[in-house]
């Protein structure tokens, strides 16, 4: 055995002992009875979420804050008092070393804060090779009241305010810490936001800035990904490329609508707003295959053209795809950009009109 030393705390009537050690030795040592179902005071394990934290971890990342664990008994992992020290609140446990020890030792905590980190370090998760030091900093509770536990279960998912997600990717750019898929579309966001072509120039939130009606990169990034915009006609399009199509492909929406994005009329609300924008970027595919098929250049002029001839032989103007309060949408009986999957279901359709369109059956006089 041997010994790690910890610090008392005391809070209120509530005692717990802060201490660090390997995280290899932790999660041997840890009940696993989160990866089942809901604890009293605990939520069920993540796979992707484990997957994602030995990731990070892989790639140099550090586990800055402490994991919560509870003892099981009194027998093991109990604090003793180090004797004669200048600092009066250090104590000690001792920690197994040996095979059989961490047998004994097995199951002898709960985990009421932290899970994911420490269970990224089971054997079928851990990235990292057994030669790199990893360390994590736990605070440990003797055998707590399940009151304990709910309120401590309480102050870490409740009462704590989450990073917003936006300010996170700006955090993960400064790192250089994105994901694939990030780093496949944040230079292009970016374009987005600075270049004088474009038309969501100042629009676009980068980090936690606050602009009044405007989008998050976040949000942008998983629409693009989504539809696979950089990477039309099968092969990946460079960031230039890909800002370029998308600032024609939105002027031409503009042109066709006869309002700016920027410009958010109320009367046409979701033009100006993420949804607005996930509609028209699940077209941007089909309008793309549609050029490619007709050996057309894919600008803004083609752009507004198509739309207004497709929504004209179905008797609409661009604008009414937009307008709340107008003949189409009521048709519809639903907010079509009430939420994700009816503004998918809507671009399907019109996607749809536009791959079933011909040039043959369209009727000049239905604008």
């Amino acid at each position: 055995m041997k010994k790690i030393y910890l610090l008392e705390v005391k809070q209120n009537k509530e005692t717990s002992y802060l201490g660090s050690a390997s995280a290899r030795d932790l999660v041997k040592m840890a009940t696993k009875a989160e990866f089942d179902e809901v604890q009293d005071a605990q939520r069920p394990v993540n796979p992707k979420r484990l997957d994602s934290i030995a990731e990070f971890v892989s790639n140099g990342g550090t586990l800055s804050t402490s994991i919560v664990i509870g003892t099981c008994d009194d027998n093991r992992l109990y604090p003793k008092k180090v004797e004669d020290s200048e600092i009066d609140n250090l104590y000690y446990t001792e920690f197994p070393e040996t095979k059989e020890e961490f047998e004994k030792y097995k199951n002898c905590f709960d985990i009421m804060d932290g899970q994911h980190r420490l269970f990224s370090f089971l054997e079928e998760k851990i990235k990292i090779d057994d030669s790199v030091d990893y360390d994590l900093a736990f605070n440990m509770y003797v055998t707590p009241s399940l009151r304990t536990r709910r309120l401590i279960f309480k102050n870490t998912n409740e009462e704590q305010k989450q990073v917003e997600s936006n300010l996170l990717l700006w955090f993960r750019k400064q790192l250089n810490m994105l994901s694939d898929k990030e780093k496949t579309y944040h230079e292009v966001v970016e374009l987005l936001n600075t270049e004088n072509s474009s038309p969501l120039k100042g629009r676009i939130i980068m980090g936690g800035e606050k602009i009044v009606g405007g989008f998050k990169a976040e949000q942008i990034i998983n629409i693009l990904a989504k539809s696979k915009i950089k990477f039309l006609g099968g092969n990946e399009l460079s960031d230039e490329i890909t800002f370029k199509l998308l600032s024609e492909y939105l002027c031409g929406w503009e042109d066709a609508v006869g309002i700016k994005i920027t410009d958010r009329d109320k009367n046409y609300a979701p033009f100006s707003k993420i949804a607005g924008f996930r509609f028209m970027i699940l077209m941007l595919p089909t309008l793309y295959d549609k050029a490619v098929s007709e050996r057309e250049l894919f600008n803004r002029k083609y752009v507004s053209s198509t739309i207004k001839r497709v929504t004209g032989t179905e008797c609409y103007i661009p604008s009414d795809l937009f307008n709340p309060d107008g003949n189409y949408i009521k048709s519809l009986g639903l907010n079509p950009f009430g939420g994700e999957t009816p503004t998918t279901v809507l671009a399907e359709d019109w996607c749809n009109k536009i791959k079933n369109e011909s040039l043959d059956d369209f009727n000049p006089f239905n604008y």
